[in-house]
């Protein structure tokens, strides 16, 4: 549904608008993963928009702080495609699993683009027939 749910007795949406998927600050397109660093800010794998969003407790709106903030792929150090997985280290470095370059980037707090820490962008295990 394109949203994240925060499980309590009443149950309420904390991210993006139940059954609307979208590159809006407020939408989200297939979240795929997330992490929570030590402020409760929530760092969200926006999947089919191939980027990272941020969201402030209580915010109504998420910014973007890896890949690009109008959804577009892409394999430069500036953009992500289909991006699964996250972790955010105490320094507030996001770390992103970049699926379809096959590489992990590590995004510097504000930064514009990420450095490859492992993996080499658009390599791919070459299956012999």
């Amino acid at each position: 549904n394109d949203t994240i749910l925060r499980w309590d007795p009443v149950g309420i949406t904390v991210v993006g608008t139940t059954g609307v998927a979208g590159v809006a600050g407020n939408l989200l397109n297939i979240p795929y993963g997330l992490a929570l660093d030590s402020t409760n800010t929530l760092y969200i794998v926006d999947h089919y928009n191939h980027r990272v969003q941020k969201w402030v407790l209580g915010a109504s709106n998420g910014s973007t702080v890896a890949g690009q903030t109008n959804g577009a792929p892409g394999s430069s150090d500036s953009h992500l495609t289909h991006p699964a997985g996250i972790a955010v280290d105490s320094d507030g470095n996001v770390f992103v699993v970049d699926t379809n370059n096959h590489r992990v980037q590590r995004w510097r707090k504000d930064a514009s683009s990420g450095t490859t820490v492992a993996g080499v962008t658009g390599m791919k295990i070459q299956e012999n027939f």
